[in-house]
């Protein structure tokens, strides 16, 4: 699979937010980062972080992947990690990234 130089470079920016994935996937990680960077764009100041859990639930969602058991299981840990501070917001391919505290801080609570 070819991979244009955007794709390489979000493929190691999400790679900096998921480290017990990609560390259980080893070489199987570029190849299934690249197909979800083919259906995916994450936009605004956290598009790295919204690229990581997008591709968490890229491959949530995948049938055709078998995934081990310790794969699933850092798919979680890593997801767990960055679900408790940030949420993702989906429309169509478009990914983003929300801070889950700044609506409560904003309204003072």
């Amino acid at each position: 699979m070819d991979a244009s130089p955007e794709s390489v470079d979000r493929l190691w920016k999400a790679a900096e937010f998921l480290p017990q994935t990609v560390r259980l996937l080893g070489t199987r990680y570029r190849s299934l980062f690249l197909a979800h960077a083919q259906i995916s764009r994450p936009h605004g100041d956290g598009a790295p972080l919204a690229d990581a859990l997008a591709f968490v639930d890229f491959m949530f969602r995948q049938e055709r992947v078998g995934l081990l058991e310790s794969e699933r299981a850092a798919l979680r840990r890593d997801a767990r990690a960055l679900s408790r501070r940030f949420r993702l917001r989906r429309q169509g391919a478009d990914v983003q990234v929300v801070e889950k505290w700044k609506p409560l801080q904003w309204l003072g609570l």
